[in-house]
């Protein structure tokens, strides 16, 4: 697909911000485990969470959908989702240097507003180009859905801005405005942006999803009240919830099963078939993902799982590396804007065992949370699969092969 801005480029610099999440995260790792006396480790865990969100899975994101309409739309309306992209990257590291040095201060807020702004004009203006979409086209709703349901998860930052600022004692409010944006963020833009993504990687007779797109676009905002069952929720709104949950269960385990029927006996040509264990690995632990929330619809299940962090960062992990970042590799490939050689599948599957294992780890340190029992050299583990992370994110980098223009 030749496009006077080249979007190939923009997905290769959402690998260095990979690299990035990658090296703070064996950073803290290397705190917890050894003695770094030098950065505050809160400010590194605010750091990476939000270049992680925003420099990484949001970036590749506005690349996708990017590359979606790219073909329907003039090169003069492509120059501003390459604009906003620039823009919303730059606010991406300026948010890392800021957390890094000051945690919660002026200039990290500034920069999350401004990202929160990018966003909107983003949204406005891809809802307005979408009517150039052809009328068959899927990914159209989806991204639109994903787009808005990131504007509405801002109101989690901003809330959580005013607390740190302000000083705020309310550990609820607190917990709350985490859980909100971590849900509209997982279960609304990445979910919707990618399954947008998804579509585009399709093939055209596929069975068509936009029944699953009405299932999983009415029960986005239920679904959030699972995260706070311990606020004593009413009967009424405690039904929806879990009535939205079950939905959602059930609509995802129908997709994958009719998608893998009719992928199962069709050949793909555009990739080598070790990429599809990448999509594979997703799927899974994305089903993974709506067991364990649908498990949680039991309160008092929610709450002992929920209180524990060791659960909460493995839980978050799953979604983020296993669901997200093994996708976004596959789709890299599946799009062609990385050629496959050995080297790459080296670096890739390498990727994929240091996922596997993060989780692993994570789920023993978990379940021993749960049960106080401490388990030997649990943070010196933790850290060497975080190598094993940072080292072949570097290598993704490294490794990949110049191709055509998209």
């Amino acid at each position: 697909m030749n496009n006077t801005y080249n979007l190939k480029n923009w997905f290769k610099l959402g690998l260095i911000s990979l690299i990035i999440v990658a090296l703070y995260g064996t950073t803290m790792r290397y705190k917890i485990a050894f003695n770094f006396p030098y950065l505050e480790q809160k400010n590194i865990m605010h750091a990476h969470s939000h270049f992680g969100f925003i420099g990484w899975l949001s970036h590749i994101i506005y690349c996708g959908l990017a590359l979606n309409i790219f073909p329907f739309i003039t090169k003069i309306k492509q120059k501003k989702y390459i604009i906003l992209i620039a823009a919303n990257l730059a606010c991406a590291l300026g948010m890392l240097i800021s957390f890094t040095l000051y945690g919660y201060r002026i200039s990290s807020i500034a920069f999350t507003s401004l990202t929160i702004l990018i966003n909107i004009i983003f949204t406005i203006a891809y809802i307005f180009d979408s009517k150039f979409f052809p009328k068959n086209n899927p990914s159209k709703y989806w991204a639109i859905t994903g787009l808005l349901l990131n504007i509405v998860s801002a109101a989690g930052p901003l809330s959580l801005a005013y607390i740190m600022t302000n000083k705020v004692i309310n550990f609820n409010f607190y917990l709350g405005s985490v859980y909100y944006y971590l849900h509209f963020q997982y279960n609304g833009w990445f979910f919707f942006g990618g399954m947008a993504m998804v579509s585009s990687i399709l093939p055209l007779e596929f069975p068509s999803i936009k029944k699953y797109y009405y299932a999983f676009a009415i029960t986005a905002i239920p679904t959030f009240f699972l995260s706070i069952l311990w606020a004593k929720l009413p009967l009424w709104l405690y039904i929806i919830t879990v009535i939205a949950t079950i939905i959602q269960f059930f609509a995802w385990v129908m997709l994958v099963y009719k998608g893998y029927q009719f992928l199962k006996n069709k050949e793909i040509t555009t990739r080598p078939k070790w990429v599809n264990i990448l999509f594979y690995a997703a799927a899974f632990a994305l089903t993974i993902k709506f067991t364990l929330q649908t498990i949680s619809v039991i309160p008092s299940l929610s709450q002992m799982v929920y209180g524990f962090r060791p659960i909460i960062i493995a839980y978050i992990h799953l979604v983020l590396l296993g669901v997200f970042s093994l996708f976004i590799l596959g789709y890299l490939f599946q799009k062609q804007i990385f050629s496959p050689s050995a080297s790459l599948k080296f670096a890739t599957l390498l990727f994929l065992i240091g996922v596997i294992l993060n989780e692993l780890v994570l789920a023993i340190q978990g379940f021993a949370a749960l049960t106080y029992t401490p388990v030997p050299f649990i943070n010196e583990m933790l850290f060497a699969v975080a190598v094993i992370l940072l080292s072949s994110s570097i290598m993704l980098f490294a490794f990949q092969k110049k191709n055509n223009k998209i």
